[in-house]
């Protein structure tokens, strides 16, 4: 008699874990609903989608390189980075073929220019000497330049693809 009994409960045990699985992923799928969307229209292949060589054009900043103070972390010293910069753009934009991207960064290059400016002076000798910190600045400075040049613009889009620093030696 005790066999069967352990053997009800164990069925009674199995059903009542089965009820509450089910309870549980019902309110999961009704209760918690669908998941939020992404307001980002660009899908995770766009954004991850290297354009071809010949689309892009590489624009220097300044004939040659250029030397920038850096923000003094207290010593009497003043620091320096010197740095060679070059936007990498794509040559065309996808709203409007007919504007020639160089010409708009040409058009805006003294901007652009203060805004490397601004970001190195707010930059410590400490910052540039992290390795990592180089790839930072590029993607910092690719971004605040496309805002930039997408200023007023009711569709923005990437101008910029890149920025280069082929050289950067800092004291």
């Amino acid at each position: 008699m005790g066999s069967k009994s352990s053997f009800f409960v164990m069925i009674i045990a199995i059903a009542v874990l089965a009820l509450t699985s089910a309870a549980l992923a019902s309110y999961l799928f009704i209760v918690q609903g669908t998941p939020a969307k992404s307001t980002d229209n660009t899908s995770i292949a766009e954004k991850a989608e290297i354009p071809k060589e010949e689309d892009l054009v590489k624009i220097p900043l300044y004939d040659g390189k250029r030397v920038f103070n850096l923000k003094t972390n207290g010593s009497d010293k003043n620091s320096l980075i010197q740095v060679n910069v070059t936007l990498k753009c794509f040559k065309t934009l996808k709203e409007n073929k007919k504007v020639v991207v160089a010409e708009k960064v040409a058009a805006h290059s003294e901007e652009i220019q203060e805004l490397i400016v601004r970001f190195f002076l707010t930059k410590t000798i400490d910052d540039v000497k992290n390795v990592e910190f180089m790839d930072n600045a590029k993607e910092t400075l690719t971004k605040q330049i496309n805002d930039l040049l997408n200023e007023g613009i009711e569709h923005p889009e990437t101008i910029v693809y890149k920025v280069i620093f082929s050289e950067w030696i800092f004291q």
